[in-house]
C-alpha cells in the first residue's frame, strides 16, 4: 500500500487506489476464500453473521449518534444502508428462531473473540471521542462491501445453501425510487455506490481530513482482516493456521470478561434496536438521493 497521497484526486477514487494492495490480499485469505466459495459450514456462517451484527450494531448506532457531523451527514441514511435488521432477520432464518440470541450457536461464542471485541471498542472510541470523522472509513469500507463483494456472497450463499431469498436479505437494498418491499436490481447497485461515493466526495475535501479517514481505512482493513481470520474452513481443505498474508493486524489487549459485558449489551439493544429500525426502512429517498438524477416512482 503506498504512503503517498494524490490529493487531487476525488477521496473515494484516493480510497481504492491507495488501499488496493490490502484489499487483494485480504481477499486471497483463506476466510475470504471460503466464504466467497460457499465452502463454509454453515453453521460457521451463521457465526460470521453474528458477529457482523455485533458489528454492524455498534457501527450504526454510532453513525446515529452522529447523524448531523458534516463528514458524516451526507453519506448517513439507514433507512436505504442499516444492514443489523436485516443480519438479525438472516440469522433467524437460518436458526429458525427469532429468539436467537439465546441459541445455543450464538451463546457459545462468548465470550465473544477478542478481534471482534478490538474491532467493537475501537468505533466506541472514536464515536465517545473529540472527532467522529473516522467513523466514516468504517462506513465505507462496510457499506461499498456489501454493495461490491457482498452480491457475489449472496449468489453463492443461496447455491452452497440451498436458501431462498427470504435467508439472504442482509445482501438485499431498497430500489432507488421502488416502492417499498422492492430490491435493487444490479443496475440499482451500481447507483447506490455511485451516490455514496459522490456524498463521500463532498464531505471530505481538505487534504488534512483525507489523510485522516484515509489512515483509518487502513485501520478499518486490517479489523475485517482479523474477522476473516477468524473463520473456520473444512478442515479437509485448510490447515488450522492462520489465514495467509494477514500478519499486518491490530493487537491491542482485551479481556475475556469484557467479551461477556460488550456481548450482553449489544444484545439487549437488539430488541430495541430493531423495533426502532422497523420504523425507518422505508424508502425514503429523497433525503439520501437529492437531485442525483434517480427515478422516482409514485
Amino acid at each position: 500500500m503506498t504512503d503517498t497521497l494524490d490529493y487531487s484526486k476525488p477521496f473515494s477514487q484516493l480510497l481504492k487506489d491507495a488501499t488496493k494492495q490490502i484489499h487483494d490480499t485480504i481477499s486471497k485469505s483463506d476466510g475470504a476464500k471460503a466464504l466467497t466459495s460457499g465452502t463454509l459450514e454453515r453453521d460457521e456462517y451463521v457465526r460470521y453473521l453474528i458477529m457482523l451484527w455485533y458489528l454492524y450494531i455498534t457501527l450504526e448506532n454510532a453513525l446515529d449518534a452522529h447523524s448531523n457531523h458534516p463528514a458524516l451527514a451526507p453519506t448517513y441514511n439507514p433507512s436505504v444502508l442499516a444492514r443489523a435488521p436485516s443480519i438479525s432477520a438472516d440469522i433467524a432464518s437460518l436458526l429458525q428462531t427469532s429468539a436467537w440470541p439465546s441459541h445455543p450457536l450464538h451463546l457459545a461464542m462468548h465470550p465473544l473473540p477478542k478481534p471482534l471485541l478490538d474491532y467493537i471498542a475501537h468505533i466506541q472510541a472514536i464515536a465517545t471521542g473529540e472527532d467522529p470523522t473516522p467513523l466514516l472509513a468504517h462506513s465505507y469500507l462496510r457499506y461499498l462491501g456489501d454493495l461490491s463483494g457482498g452480491q457475489i456472497i449472496k449468489r453463492t450463499i443461496i447455491k452452497a445453501y440451498q436458501l431462498q431469498d427470504y435467508a439472504v436479505t442482509s445482501y438485499d437494498f431498497p430500489k432507488p425510487g421502488g416502492l417499498a418491499g422492492e430490491v435493487a436490481d444490479q443496475g440499482d447497485i451500481l447507483k447506490l455506490k455511485t451516490i455514496f461515493k459522490e456524498r463521500m466526495d463532498e464531505s471530505i475535501i481538505t487534504p488534512e481530513a483525507k489523510k485522516l479517514v484515509f489512515e483509518e481505512t487502513k485501520v478499518a482493513y486490517r479489523f475485517n482482516a482479523q474477522l476473516l481470520n477468524l473463520l473456520r474452513p473444512p478442515p479437509a481443505q485448510v490447515p488450522d493456521s492462520p489465514a495467509k498474508g494477514l500478519t499486518d493486524v491490530l493487537t491491542p489487549s482485551g479481556s475475556p470478561l469484557l467479551g461477556v459485558g460488550v456481548g450482553l449489551f449489544l444484545v439487549h439493544t437488539y430488541l430495541m434496536y430493531a423495533g426502532r429500525a422497523s420504523n425507518t426502512l422505508g424508502c425514503n429517498f429523497l433525503s439520501f438521493f437529492g437531485n442525483k438524477g434517480l427515478p422516482v416512482s409514485a
